[in-house]
């Protein structure tokens, strides 16, 4: 496991992956149970962002315990005759850090431009104050990350 370096993971595909990938993975847990979750979710410098209403199992989790782990993965399955050598290329990356819920109205609007354009390029510009207030149930959630691992296997 290395500690988050933004030079490691640029070099070795890290960054791209996460900025990249269209669907990550949030565990979250609550007492000695996990709990696992896809999410839409963008990335810059160190952060993880995601949006999700206020009430429900992830946020009770992340106000009791805000240490998360969050994931990402790509994959190719290779076929071969010989049922021994069937094998999967992927590259994936595992991020831990810590939660917290937005709340400053400056950065819930940015939060939430940043996961529009990424998701609807060039829509971010319409995301206003006025509108993020206008979303009662709308929860952005920044997770920090203090510590990754990335996996590859491409033979």
């Amino acid at each position: 496991m290395a500690k988050f370096d933004s030079d490691t993971l640029k070099s070795h595909g890290s960054d791209q992956l996460l900025k990249e990938a269209q669907v990550g993975r949030l565990a979250t847990c609550s007492g000695d149970q996990p709990y696992v979750v896809p999410i839409s979710f963008v990335y810059e410098n160190g952060r993880i962002i995601f949006h999700g209403a206020r009430t429900g199992r992830k946020m009770d989790n992340i106000a009791a315990n805000s240490q998360v782990s969050f994931e990402v993965d790509e994959s190719e399955f290779v076929p071969d005759d010989d049922p021994c050598r069937l094998h999967w290329k992927f590259r994936s990356v595992v991020a831990s850090g810590r939660a917290r819920v937005l709340e400053d109205p400056d950065e819930v609007v940015s939060a939430l431009q940043l996961l529009v354009e990424k998701y609807a390029p060039g829509r971010g510009s319409l995301i206003t104050c006025e509108r993020a207030e206008s979303y009662d149930n709308l929860a952005l959630v920044e997770i920090t990350v203090e510590e990754l691992t990335e996996r590859v296997d491409t033979d």
